[in-house]
């Protein structure tokens, strides 16, 4: 369950918030559609000069067309090729070339400067005189000018060409993208800022729904009596509207799991006091049924051996559904908040008793121990911690073969007080790790011989009972074998600060 949350954790810590991509989405939205309308405006601009510029070197050529034109004659898509060759530079720009090719294969080319017209050179010409001479407006490089639109036409063997320079036309489109981009920087910025104002109070009734549902994750809703006081507050919330809907659909929810979880603590509750109560009306029957099978050892010696042998069974079975009543009766106390009896008490001492009471029923493991030279001293239940101890000892005991080394330790941490059991045997299954100290767990068999028939309640006892002094304990497999049980205790107020 925990490595379920944590990755749940991680996935919500690396995964965009919807705030962020909304923010984010509005913002590309807005810039894309600045890239669009501002390269749109730049091609318009650069068209709409374009065809100044064609319009001038039309003018310029037009001439040579002696037809009459009127206010609604529309101009020819082309140049005429009959008529007198003339030429018009007026309204031409500063920069531009003419060329007249006479019939007799000469060119003159001249460049319009704004002190007046000046020689063209010869490669200047010979750009012109190579164009095509069908009056068509072409986009052309001059040598050492830059861009030209350029057109030239003909008129027998003669040759007349005229180039406009586009300096002008691109120096405007310069700064017109310097303009855009500016614009564009501006208003993806205006975009972020205005979306994130506007995400942030749309979105802020549905942080209250998450921060709602992280408190109702955090709460211990595992076991004990549990009561859910976190609700979405409503107030100002149409139930009509989206968060809305998610608001009364969390409450409503909440309200059905607080009830079901109140159902299943009455319900437990109900099994804890049944099985406190049949622990206690079973413990008179069983002190019968030993008392009287203690009895028949008198005269065990005149019966026949099958009597003997079920009457041996009858006396182990009693005694094993003995211990079993009395730990499930701890179980139930303890599931009931009985209070221990707490005294200082010297944890060091606990561990050489349980250590020497483990040793002695084991002699075939072998057994070390570490413990400071000073008292270790804690606020406990002496018997029942005495009892954690065993039951945690007997546990490396029984289920480890023979030979196995166990390390029992005592170190103090801090405030705690941190007993360690760990053994080289052969380990807890994986699957069984996290589900040790639940009730009536039991290892695979293979791990180790239990000639004891283990109730499975010992582990689940010492968990009960190091939780009620405030402590922990946990069991962790070593590497490449072997198994450690960590108990950990708070130390006593004066102790801690000796």
């Amino acid at each position: 369950m925990s490595s379920n949350r944590l990755a749940s954790e991680m996935t919500l810590r690396t995964t965009p918030t919807l705030r962020r991509q909304l923010v984010v989405r509005i913002t590309l939205i807005v810039t894309v559609a600045a890239v669009l309308m501002a390269g749109l405006s730049t091609f318009l601009v650069a068209r709409i000069l374009t065809d100044a510029v064609d319009q001038q070197i039309t003018y310029a050529v037009r001439a040579t067309d002696s037809r009459p034109r009127g206010p609604n004659t529309k101009e020819p898509d082309a140049l005429p090729t009959e008529g007198p060759v003339e030429l018009r530079t007026g309204g031409l720009p500063t920069g531009s070339i003419t060329v007249v090719s006479n019939p007799s294969g000469s060119a003159f080319g001249s460049i319009v400067l704004s002190t007046g017209p000046s020689v063209a050179s010869a490669e200047q010409i010979a750009t012109l005189t190579h164009l095509p001479d069908d009056g068509i407006v072409r986009t052309i490089t001059v040598e050492g000018l830059g861009t030209y639109r350029a057109a030239a036409i003909s008129r027998g063997d003669t040759l007349l060409a005229v180039a406009v320079p586009m300096a002008a036309t691109q120096a405007v489109l310069k700064d017109l993208m310097w303009a855009e981009a500016g614009l564009i920087i501006l208003a993806a910025a205006l975009a972020a800022l205005v979306s994130t104002l506007v995400v942030r109070n749309s979105l802020k009734r549905l942080n209250q729904l998450a921060c709602t549902a992280v408190t109702v994750s955090n709460l211990p809703l595992e076991s004990g009596e549990v009561s859910i006081d976190a609700r979405v507050d409503m107030t100002g919330l149409s139930p009509g509207s989206e968060v809305g809907r998610v608001g009364t659909a969390l409450n409503s929810m909440l309200d059905h799991v607080e009830d079901s979880l109140r159902a299943r603590e009455a319900s437990e509750q109900r099994v804890r006091q049944f099985v406190a109560d049949a622990s206690h009306e079973l413990r008179n029957p069983l002190a019968s049924i030993r008392g009287y099978a203690e009895l028949t050892r008198r005269g065990r010696d005149k019966l026949p051996t099958d009597i003997i042998f079920a009457l041996g069974r009858i006396d182990s079975e009693s005694q094993r559904m003995s211990k079993l009543v009395e730990e499930l009766l701890l179980l139930a106390r303890l599931d009931n908040g009985v209070g221990l009896e707490r005294h200082p008490i010297d944890l060091a001492e606990s561990v050489l008793t349980a250590i020497s009471d483990t040793r002695a029923a084991s002699a075939d493991h072998h057994w070390r121990l570490e413990v400071p030279s000073t008292p270790v001293i804690v606020e406990a239940d002496a018997a029942r911690l005495q009892q954690v101890l065993v039951n945690v000892m007997g546990n490396a005991r029984k289920h480890t073969p023979a030979g196995t080394t166990v390390m029992v330790s005592l170190a103090v941490e801090g405030d705690i007080a941190a007993v360690r059991v760990s053994d080289d045997g052969p380990g807890v299954e994986p699957e069984l790790i996290d589900k040790l100290f639940e009730r009536f767990t039991r290892g695979d068999t293979s791990r180790g011989h239990d000639a004891e028939g283990s109730t499975g309640l010992g582990l689940a006892i010492a968990a009960a009972v190091v939780k009620e002094h405030g402590g922990t304990i946990t069991a962790t497999n070593l590497s490449p074998h072997g198994t450690r049980f960590t108990i950990t205790l708070p130390l006593a107020k004066d102790d801690s600060e000796r």
